[in-house]
């Protein structure tokens, strides 16, 4: 290390307090590692930055990939929710996603007390001014704040959002240096990042102004209540959660006078007057974008999203912006409802520092600097949920890094985490990346009701689970094979189901029937033929949900899962890291291009780069298996489940 006195030494140091940093704290101590947390405010840790809301369209299924794993952001959320939805019902309980509006305040008090209930992590105030370096070495060793501590550490984790040269515009006049309004951007550790040799880019983000809900005509709004039912995020609880009161979300729309406002006022936007050059968010885009890119939209939808139970303060869901302050008031008060609202807060846009992903190891290790690792923002990705996904996996393996074990790299036949994570570091990103169903191969097999059954396993041979958590896993578990086997060896007679089959319109029965067989019809579910057959089964409702899905959809699935376990294969095959493509002349030119650039770790990785063809995978295998005949190779390895 450059320096020969260190205040403290840690195995792991997370730098960043928001949820990619959180999560990877988590991460690392349940891995056994001791933890050093350092942020800039230890009161906005587990801040939610953007809109209070957690979940939606792929999102969901993250969350409880992420719970499964032993994570804290859906067992902080169900402590914070004020209101929820579960999208997609019509389309099936295959594509349900969960979706909560938290309270902002409960949820970040609720991720302190999560996180200080882990003995093994500490928390520090402080802003990391750079890292430390062992002596002659490319191994990070520690970090150093702005107020001259010093910490060691043989792994750490950079958490840091939008605070890397970050900087907020509020139309074209208006700039200020800032990670989030009221607090400082990032900048020497920026600067560190960049000397080191580091290729750095530019996104940009933004937020819609917020108002004050006593000043809202709630009349003339579509209200839109919570039905939370009995759902939890988390399955680590013992008995169900007493959710807090709920809060109505409202709708409305802008729609021509506020497109006439934007569109007046454009080029006094600080994305389109100038001021920003880099790329935003395409699928959560600013209204001025909406205006520019869909000029023949008539409307454009806005929620209204309660801030929490505490405060009237409501998030303008839809009216992201960095126009003017008093452009923001004009074009508030042309939407429906809001002609009289006030303001509490204006949007504005930021922009900030994030490194190519294709820098890192699917472990979300820096290539070229051991025991550095990388999560959430920086990696160029956008939400929330995505930032924790990647905390979660880069705890895990800077713990197992500080201890010099092999990583753990989730392929993408297991989650969501695994495809988020393979398409940063395999395909690289040019704009803000966002997790959608679309993105998976295998999102038939890999749904939020079943994130448990898929990553618990791992998480509890890595021994991510305290004893009281091993239980209450196996328990349910259980829970889902006793229905299974139920459902296999219970027959029912015609007499039986008649009145619960003829409303499905399906044809009645000649003769007894397995409930197993009898629940693949549509229309009908387990539940109601377990009651038609005088079957009391003690099984909670979600395991009934997964195993009726997994008896109806059995044949489907069975195709998506053999091509899950071909894709496991090409993932065991592991390419070396220093492997010379520039020689190998059976693959073609831009294969070997490709290839030398992005060196992936995997077959299964090579597979995903554009431009390396089948036939080039086929020829790749055996170009690596002559040169392991003819030298051995030392290969960094990575354990794939």
């Amino acid at each position: 290390m450059t320096e020969a006195r260190v205040e403290a030494t840690y195995d792991v140091i997370v730098v960043g307090g928001g949820h990619a940093g959180t999560e990877a704290a988590v991460a690392a101590s349940r891995s056994g590692a001791r933890v050093a947390l350092v942020t800039s405010v230890i009161d906005t840790i587990g801040q939610m930055s953007c809109n209070p809301a957690i979940g939606g369209v792929a999102k969901g299924t993250v969350v409880r990939e992420v719970d499964a794993l032993g994570g804290i952001m859906g067992r902080a959320t169900d402590l914070a929710t004020i209101q929820f939805r579960m999208l997609n019902r019509g389309k099936g309980p295959a594509v349900w996603a969960p979706r909560a509006q938290c309270d902002r305040g409960l949820y970040r008090r609720a991720v302190r007390q999560l996180i200080e209930a882990h003995p093994g992590i500490s928390i520090v105030q402080g802003t990391v001014r750079r890292l430390l370096f062992a002596p002659g070495d490319a191994r990070v060793a520690g970090v150093e704040t702005m107020e001259g501590r010093r910490f060691g550490a043989r792994s750490v984790v950079i958490t840091t959002g939008t605070f890397l040269h970050g900087r907020i515009h509020i139309g074209t006049d208006t700039q200020v240096t800032g990670g989030r309004a009221g607090e400082a951007a990032t900048t020497h550790l920026a600067e560190q990042l960049a000397d080191v040799g580091l290729t750095v880019e530019r996104f940009k983000t933004g937020t819609p102004p917020r108002i004050d809900g006593r000043s809202v005509n709630f009349s003339a709004l579509e209200r839109q209540e919570s039905e939370i039912a009995d759902f939890q995020y988390s399955w680590s609880v013992f008995a169900p959660h007493r959710h807090n009161e709920q809060l109505p979300c409202w709708i409305t729309f802008a729609g021509e006078p506020t497109k006439r406002i934007v569109a007046d006022h454009i080029n006094e936007s600080a994305m389109y007057g100038g001021a920003i050059g880099a790329r935003g968010p395409r699928y959560c885009p600013s209204i001025e974008d909406k205006i520019v890119r869909f000029p023949n939209a008539e409307r454009h939808q806005v929620f209204l999203e309660p801030e929490g139970l505490d405060t009237s303060e409501l998030y303008v869901n839809g009216l992201s912006t960095s126009l003017p302050v008093a452009v923001q008031l004009e074009m508030l008060h042309s939407v429906p409802g809001l002609e009289r609202a006030e303001m509490t807060r204006s949007g504005y846009a930021i922009e900030y520092d994030y490194y190519p992903p294709t820098q890192l190891f699917a472990s979300l290790e820096v290539r070229a600097i051991q025991g550095l690792f990388f999560a959430g923002q920086i990696n160029g990705t956008t939400g929330y949920e995505e930032a924790g996904a990647q905390g979660v996996v880069a705890g895990i393996n800077a713990a197992r890094r500080s201890v010099d074990r092999e990583a753990i790299v989730l392929g993408r036949e297991t989650s969501y985490i695994g495809v988020l994570i393979d398409d940063l570091v395999t395909r690289g990103v040019d704009e803000p990346y966002r997790l959608f169903t679309s993105r998976s191969e295998f999102r038939l097999t890999v749904r939020q009701d079943n994130a448990l059954r898929r990553l618990g396993p791992i998480a509890e041979a890595m021994g991510l689970y305290s004893g009281s958590e091993r239980r209450v896993h196996d328990a349910r578990i259980a829970a889902e094979d006793r229905a299974h086997t139920l459902a296999r060896e219970t027959s029912v007679r015609p007499e039986q189901v008649a009145a619960l089959l003829a409303p499905s319109g399906t044809a009645p029965l000649i003769h007894s029937v397995r409930v197993a067989e009898l629940a693949k019809r549509q229309g009908v579910t387990l539940t109601a033929l377990f009651a038609a057959a005088g079957i009391r089964v003690d099984v909670p409702l979600e395991a009934l949900t997964t195993v009726e899905l997994e008896l109806k959809y059995d044949g489907y699935f069975k195709r998506e899962r053999e091509a899950a376990d071909r894709l496991k294969k090409m993932s065991s095959f592991v390419l070396p890291l220093d492997a010379p493509y520039e020689t190998m002349r059976s693959l073609s030119t831009e294969s070997r291009q490709k290839l030398a650039v992005r060196r992936p770790s995997t077959l299964a990785q090579a597979s995903n780069l554009p431009g390396v063809s089948p036939s080039d995978l086929q020829n790749l295998v055996m170009e690596i298996e002559r040169l392991r005949s003819v030298r051995p190779t030392d290969v960094d390895g990575v354990a794939t489940s």
